[in-house]
C-alpha cells in the first residue's frame, strides 16, 4: 500500500507526536529517514559518543519520540541513507515486514495525520 508522505501526527486534542517521513495510517507504521542519525557508537550503543558516556541530545530527543509513538502501538522503522545505499533490498523488506506484522497487533491508538 501507497504511505502518505511527511506528514505530522497528533493524538486528537492533544500534543504533536512529531513528523515522520512515511505513514501507513491502517497499519500504524511510520519510516523516520534520518540523515543525521549518529554515525558513531560506543559498546554499540547507537547515539553514543567519546568514552564520556555522555548521549547525543539529538538521538536521545528521537529515542523518546520513537519510545512515545510505540507505546501507542505505532511501528517506528527508522532508516538512514546509508542503509539505503548500502543494503535497499534488506531495508525494503524490514518496511514489508512492519506492514505484514500490523494484522497481529493491537490495534494502535487513533492519531490524527496532518500535512507538514
Amino acid at each position: 500500500p501507497e504511505p502518505v508522505w511527511n506528514v505530522e501526527l497528533r493524538l486528537p486534542g492533544g500534543p504533536d507526536l512529531g513528523g515522520v517521513d512515511a505513514y501507513w495510517p491502517d497499519h500504524a507504521v511510520a519510516v523516520e529517514l534520518d540523515s543525521r542519525a549518529p554515525r558513531h557508537a560506543v559498546h554499540g550503543v547507537p547515539g553514543r559518543r567519546g568514552g564520556r558516556g555522555k548521549e547525543d541530545p539529538q538521538w536521545s530527543a528521537y529515542a523518546a519520540k520513537r519510545e512515545h509513538l510505540e507505546r501507542l502501538g505505532i511501528t517506528v522503522v527508522h532508516l538512514t541513507p546509508r542503509k539505503l545505499r548500502e543494503a535497499l533490498d534488506q531495508q525494503a523488506t524490514v518496511v514489508r515486514t512492519a506492514l505484514m506484522a500490523a494484522a497481529d497487533r493491537e490495534p494502535a491508538a487513533y492519531v490524527m495525520v496532518l500535512p507538514r
